[in-house]
Parts: C-alpha cells; structure tokens; sequence
C-alpha cells in the first residue's frame, strides 16, 4: 500500500462535532467487553 486514504480532516480549524463523548464511549466499551464474553462462552460450549 503507497498511500493511506485520509477519513477525516481536522486540519481546517472546523469543530470537530464527529468526536464521540464520553457516554457513548462508555457504551460502546460496554458493548465491546459483552461481545467478547459472549464469544468467549460460545467457543467454550463449542469446545465442550
């Protein structure tokens, strides 16, 4: 890969009203952390 495509450009001194807050980072660690118990318990019944 030569070159990377840019997402987002913060560079033009708009605000950036894109950037999550914290609740929604919160959640969405919340979510993340119960996807991977729930995967983990699915590969032990699998296993069992």
């Amino acid at each position: 890969m030569e070159r990377q495509l840019v997402l987002m450009d913060d560079t033009e001194g708009t605000e950036s009203d894109w950037r999550l807050d914290e609740r929604t980072r919160q959640l969405g660690r919340e979510g993340v952390a119960a996807a991977r118990t729930a995967l983990r318990q699915a590969l032990r019944r699998q296993a069992a």
